[in-house]
């Protein structure tokens, strides 16, 4: 009796265990595949970026001022920014700092693309995971790729490269 108990107690300990798991509770979330969601976001330069791209696809960046990785894979992202603008809407997101420390680390930079701070909003929907985490998007508003963590250039490069010609066969085909 008592190790039948034992077990029982055992078995809901578990089960609780698994309920408040990340895996089972990431399961109705944002992944590949699925519709980006609607967002809204102010941009630096005061402009608002509602999460419809018009039919382009867009590169999203999701990063920080404080954090390294971040840093170090910003170069990267603003030279793909300048090669692929006429193709790929890029949108850099901060996460929830005050927007003078944003302004000053883009102006450091000298970054060109669109850059807004996010209030929470915007990293809920996307269930962003962590910092840097880059979105690919396609002219559909389908997720097509997430990056959670430094995106090596070749990734970038490729992925962005992907966005770009299935955005020129949508043109050919007009």
């Amino acid at each position: 009796m008592f190790r039948a108990s034992l077990g029982i107690v055992a078995l809901l300990a578990v089960s609780l265990a698994a309920a408040r798991s990340p895996a089972i509770t990431r399961a109705n979330l944002l992944g590949i595949g699925d519709l980006a969601p609607p967002f809204a976001v102010d941009t630096l330069d005061g402009r608002s970026i509602d999460g419809n791209f018009h039919g382009r696809p867009a590169y999203i960046n999701v990063f920080a001022t404080w954090c390294s990785p971040c840093r170090r894979e910003f170069p990267a992202i603003l030279r793909q920014a300048e090669q692929y603008r006429d193709r790929i809407d890029f949108l850099l997101v901060d996460d929830q700092e005050p927007a003078s420390r944003v302004k000053s680390f883009a102006n450091q930079l000298g970054a060109a693309a669109p850059i807004a701070v996010d209030r929470g909003q915007f990293a809920a929907s996307f269930d962003v995971q962590g910092l840097p985490e880059s979105i690919f998007i396609d002219r559909r508003g389908i997720v097509r790729y997430i990056y959670q963590g430094t995106i090596p250039d070749g990734v970038l490069a490729g992925e962005l490269s992907a966005l770009a010609s299935d955005s020129q066969r949508s043109l050919a085909a007009r």
